[in-house]
């Protein structure tokens, strides 16, 4: 009999990711190969979203169980937001969003939990989620089969420390989380720390037709004939957008575009402070800046295919960012930072890796004058780059998962 997982999500992104998010996509890609070898029974907890459930209807190997948020909810979230947003002025108010929605979505999965059996739980990410195992007497139930997939540092237990020091594996996306994590909980059992790299769907990423290239620059008006650097990713200050900008004013790059994909939170409408900043920034050279706003996932390799370099300046301790994953999964020349655990996933053979200092605004603006003049540059990373990449697969992400949540005993 196969084993019952259960993978507990976010609580405000849906899976299937109809709305995009990092996360939300990895874990599809676990429901997309299991549906191919069907080795575990797969449950998935989601919000609701029509498009979403829609689209689960197609899998027969895994279960998604929707929970539709009320409106009140979402009513009551949004107050939130704005109080946060507008009167405390807090920089991270997005994280102030769906307070009430996740905690309803929390009980309703400690409910489900409780009522059924399952024989392992993955709850990804968020420790606010481990409050599913605080009532119900579900942690007694589930003692010794829940593991934490952490995709980010810990910064505040949220009350679930007790829950957290008990986790049966923690599955980490870098060495940088693992020890993070040891360190923040005092945790010397190395054996509790696994590493399970990000990967992305690398099928969708390398096979783009010219047709596609076409249609998707006519529908964001990309214009042909320049060199087009591109940056993927949440517009927030850490993801280093705004050193990137100010690099590229200064670089005076001729016939090049700067493509900035993405927006303050996914496919929402909020508008944050730090987004109007940079549109300040870019307004006299708006004719060399096209903001996409945020792109749909299917069209993101797309992007990727059209674009000549890939630039991802982050300025904080990034994890692993997909934007990293799939531009060498691309076979695309990549300018990006020593942080976190991004040195563990490229190396200065298909990447131009650059020091978080005072400098780096400098450091973009040379390297990006480097590598638009020079072809010779741009040809041996993307060798390198597709070389790095061969074994970076969605195969080998599940399977590794698989590896890791049955063989953890052994490391007990």
């Amino acid at each position: 009999m196969k084993s019952k997982v259960a993978i507990i999500t976010s609580g405000y992104l849906p899976v299937p990711p109809a709305k995009g998010g990092a996360v939300e996509n990895l874990v599809q890609i676990l429901a997309n190969e299991n549906e191919l070898k069907d080795e575990i029974d797969l449950t998935i907890f989601s919000v609701f979203d029509s498009k979403a459930k829609s689209e689960s209807k197609n899998f027969k190997n895994s279960n998604y169980i929707f929970f539709k948020i009320p409106k009140l909810i979402q009513f009551v979230d949004l107050i939130i937001y704005y109080i946060f947003k507008n009167l405390f002025r807090r920089k991270n108010s997005g994280s102030y969003r769906y307070i009430v929605q996740r905690l309803y979505f929390i009980d309703k999965v400690s409910k489900n939990i409780h009522n059924y059996d399952y024989d392992k739980l993955i709850i990804e990410n968020h420790p606010t989620l481990l409050s599913v195992l605080r009532t119900r007497k579900n942690f007694i139930k589930y003692s010794g089969k829940y593991y934490y997939h952490a995709h980010n540092e810990i910064n505040n237990e949220f009350g679930n420390g007790k829950f957290l020091i008990n986790v049966k594996q923690f599955i980490c996306v870098s060495q940088f989380i693992a020890d993070s994590i040891s360190k923040k909980l005092k945790i010397t059992n190395k054996k509790k720390f696994t590493i399970l790299k990000n990967k992305v769907d690398e099928r969708k990423f390398r096979n783009i037709t010219e047709k596609q290239k076409i249609t998707f620059k006519e529908k964001y008006h990309i214009p042909n004939g320049y060199t087009l650097f591109t940056f993927s990713g949440r517009l927030n200050p850490e993801k280093g957008i705004k050193k990137l900008l100010l690099a590229y004013k200064q670089a005076k790059l001729e016939r090049s575009k700067l493509i900035i994909a993405g927006s303050y939170f996914f496919g929402s409408n909020l508008k944050s402070d730090f987004e109007n900043e940079l549109a300040t920034i870019s307004k006299d050279m708006a004719q060399d800046i096209i903001f996409t706003g945020n792109i749909d996932y299917d069209e993101m390799p797309c992007l990727y295919a059209i674009s000549d370099v890939i630039v991802l300046p982050s300025i904080w301790n990034d994890p692993a960012p997909l934007t990293v994953i799939e531009s060498i999964t691309s076979g695309k020349p990549l300018i990006t930072t020593y942080s976190g655990g991004i040195p563990e996933y490229v190396t200065e053979n298909d990447a131009i890796i650059l020091p978080i200092d005072r400098s780096l605004v400098a450091n973009l603006r040379v390297a990006m004058q480097q590598i638009s003049n020079n072809p010779k540059l741009i040809f041996d990373l993307t060798e390198n780059a597709k070389k790095a990449s061969r074994t970076w697969t969605k195969a080998s992400f599940y399977n590794d998962f698989v590896s890791i949540i049955f063989n953890s005993e052994k490391r007990d």
